[in-house]
Formats: C-alpha cells, structure tokens, sequence
C-alpha cells in the first residue's frame, strides 16, 4: 500500500514495511538505498543487504523488489513462529520471490540453521518461492564491484522497455559486434540515442563476463532474445 505524507515530496512514494527499525543503536550499518528500479529509497539493514540491493538493480531478471515487506508465521514443532523476509522480489515473469539475506557463518549456527529449515519447509508447504542468499553469492569479486560501478553509470532517466528493444535490434546488426564491441565502442554507438552501454547491460539486452573487472575496454555481446543472463543470484530460481 502506498500512503501520501504531506511531509514528503509528491514524487516520492512512501512504502509501509512489515517492520522498522525504532533504535539507531548496535553494530549494524542501516541506511538508505536510491533504487533507480524503484524510484524511491530502500531501506537496508547491514552493508550485505545494500551490496544485495546492487544485485537487485542489476538483475535483468527482477523488474522491482520491496525490503521487509509482510510478517508470515510458521509452525514451529508445536509452537507458531513469526517472520519477516528481508525481501520480496518481483520477476519479469510476473513470479513473487520472497529472499532472507544471511551471512553464511550465522546461518551455519545450529539454532538459525533449524530456523530457516522450517521456515523454507513452511514456503514449500504454501507454495511460495523463497531463497537464502548469503555473501559468498553476493560478495563474489570482481563480480560486486563490477555491479556496483555500472551502476553508478547509468542514466537517471530509466529508458523504456520498447526503446531498449530497438536499440539493441539496431546494435545487433552493427559489424562491430561480430568481434564483440567494448564498451567504449558501444557507448559511441548509442550517442544517437541518448543511452550507454551500462543501460543495455542492466536491462539484459548486452553481456559481458563478470569474471573480469569492467571497464571501457570489456568486450560485450548482444544478448540475443534474453538466452543468457549475465549474472544469477539463485540457480535454483533462475534469478
């Protein structure tokens, strides 16, 4: 639900989450993220979900996603427990994946390894999608700062789907692409259009390797009807 504060600009939507943070106290490191894909801020709570929402920006794969977004309660032996994931993500598909956001030693913890057992039991019961995603996914280098660092180069105007689609079907047929076109190169060839190569990375329609560092001279290719992504945050999903 999107409410209106007559405090906040009219451009700006306000999002209720399932929960707040009420104390600025603790060693964790909350703040908020400018999601160009949301067009608002995001809220994240420790610096694995802010390197999360990088993730989520650049996924061609995710169309929008929400932080804290509903309380669900599970069984737990005989006891009823309630949850918060830390998102719920929106596919292209249309498809609702619920994510927790876990460091990988936390989640080894005996205590919390019994808890999202049944809660991922609870999710298979109710037929939602749900994943854990924990920083050796996420905090994969050069893969993170790559993403980071693209998108710090988008444009603020996101382009529309429609114009995205032409332009590369334009590329595509572009000689320059038969030995895969840097980014430099890509960039001189969308000044007509007003977009950068970082926009058709982020939206799927170009590929490179993540494996390497990006910079000007990272060759990409035309990622022809949306076969390959250039990077998943779950296997298992295919996202």
């Amino acid at each position: 639900m999107v409410q209106t504060n007559p405090n906040r600009s009219a451009n700006t939507p306000h999002i209720d989450r399932a929960r707040t943070v009420i104390t600025r106290s603790g060693a964790i490191v909350r703040g908020k993220f400018s999601s160009r894909k949301n067009q608002r801020m995001i809220h994240y709570e420790g610096l694995l979900e802010l390197s999360a929402c990088y993730m989520f920006e650049m996924s061609s794969n995710i169309i929008a996603y929400r932080e804290q977004p509903l309380k669900i309660q599970y069984a737990d032996g005989n006891r009823l427990r309630r949850y918060i994931p830390d998102f719920k993500v929106t596919l292209k598909t249309g498809e609702i994946v619920l994510v927790e956001i876990k460091h990988s030693t936390i989640l080894a913890r005996i205590e919390i390894h019994h808890k999202y057992r049944e809660i991922s039991a609870h999710m298979q019961r109710i037929d939602q999608a749900y994943c854990i995603v924990t920083d050796t996914i996420i905090r994969q280098e050069p893969r993170l700062s790559s993403l980071r660092y693209v998108y710090g180069q988008l444009l603020r105007q996101v382009p529309t789907q429609i114009q995205l689609d032409t332009i590369a079907s334009d590329l595509a047929s572009h000689s320059a692409f038969l030995k895969n076109a840097s980014i430099k190169t890509v960039n001189s060839l969308l000044k007509p259009y007003g977009v950068s190569a970082f926009d058709l990375l982020a939206s799927g329609h170009l590929v490179c390797d993540l494996t390497l560092p990006v910079q000007e001279s990272t060759q990409t290719s035309i990622n022809k009807e949306n076969r390959h992504e250039w990077f998943r945050i779950s296997e298992e999903l295919s996202i």
